[in-house]
């Protein structure tokens, strides 16, 4: 049995919320203590987070950052706040998604059962690294390096990355990606996508892999590993 921690200071929607996920069967521990959400939320352990962002003390944005700090659990947001500022923020702290209020039943109980499969699914079993001449994504830290450099990727980062790398020199179609990500695409909003790609971009620059992933504007993306060796010729 999977482990929620519901974080949600509406009484009545935190009621609505828990009822729904016993009826599909998960434990739920619902944090009421605001005061220091995010020991809590270290100590409790949870398989996936429900996090509010309007909260009393401190808001659900510097939650996620805290946690992202401390652990990889997937982190759900839970918001009526629906600007893409928001939605991006959000994926830019470290949330693994973003479901806006008032959601139904069905959508939200999706985007969990999503979160499980790609935080404790098939992907993590392989552990086989991804190795092109120096670049090297390891599975088992979700890190990337080149010539003695490397970065942290987070977990949709890493899908992102993994996906386009065994396709090299083949444009991705978006909707391709969206599917590896987030199962159905039709509960996702494009411009999560579009964070995702911006930030390995900025990650690959870091360590010297420069235009090494190009964009088919409304299609998608090609990942070009000849650029790798060719920026040391």
């Amino acid at each position: 049995m999977y482990k929620i921690a519901l974080v949600e200071d509406d009484p009545e929607l935190s009621s609505i919320i828990s009822k729904m996920l016993l009826h599909y069967q998960y434990e739920i521990v619902v944090v009421e203590d605001f005061t220091n959400v995010v020991d809590h939320l270290i100590e409790l352990n949870p398989d996936v987070i429900l996090l509010d962002i309007n909260l009393p003390y401190l808001d659900g944005f510097h939650i996620c950052k805290a946690i992202r700090k401390k652990s990889n659990v997937p982190i759900i947001i839970t918001s009526a706040r629906n600007t893409d500022a928001d939605q991006i923020l959000g994926v830019e702290l470290g949330a693994d998604d973003y479901v806006v209020k008032p959601f139904s039943v069905e959508v939200l109980h999706s985007k969990i059962k999503a979160s499980i499969r790609r935080a404790y699914g098939s992907f993590h079993a392989d552990k086989t690294n991804q190795v092109i001449g120096e670049f090297q994504l390891d599975f088992n830290t979700f890190t990337l390096s080149y010539h003695n450099k490397r970065v942290e990727l987070t977990k949709n980062e890493f899908k992102i990355m993994k996906y386009l790398s065994e396709r090299p020199n083949c444009f991705v179609p978006r909707e391709d990606l969206l599917t590896e990500l987030w199962d159905d695409v039709a509960f996702v909003d494009n411009n999560t996508l579009n964070v995702n790609i911006s930030r390995i971009k900025t990650k690959l620059a870091d360590i010297g892999i420069h235009e090494a992933i190009h964009t088919k504007r409304g299609y998608g993306y090609q990942f070009v590993p000849y650029w790798l060796e060719s920026q040391h010729e």
